[in-house]
C-alpha cells in the first residue's frame, strides 16, 4: 500500500462513520417519540384512575400502574355501553 492511498482510506472511514451515526440518530427519533407518547398515556391513565374511579380507591399504586400499562398497551379499554329500552 502506498502512502498516497492512506489519506483516502481515512477519508472513507470518516465518511462511513459519520453516515452510520446519522442513520442511527435518525432511526432513534421515532422510537423516542413513541416512548414519550406511551409515557404520557400511562401518566394520564393513572391520573384518571386516581381521580374518577372510586371502586379502585383501595388499590395500591403498583396495581393502578399495572392497569395503566394494560390500557396503554391496548389490552383494556373503556367500553361504551348501549342502553336497551
Amino acid at each position: 500500500m502506498s502512502l498516497h492511498n492512506s489519506p483516502n482510506i481515512i477519508k472513507y472511514c470518516v465518511i462511513t462513520s459519520t453516515a452510520a451515526i446519522v442513520l442511527i440518530a435518525v432511526s432513534l427519533i421515532p422510537v423516542s417519540r413513541k416512548a414519550a407518547y406511551w409515557n404520557r398515556c400511562l401518566d394520564k391513565t393513572v391520573r384518571w384512575i386516581n381521580q374518577n374511579e372510586t371502586d379502585l380507591k383501595g388499590w395500591t399504586k403498583e396495581a393502578k400502574e399495572s392497569l395503566g400499562v394494560a390500557v396503554c398497551n391496548g389490552a383494556v379499554y373503556e367500553p361504551k355501553f348501549k342502553i336497551i329500552k
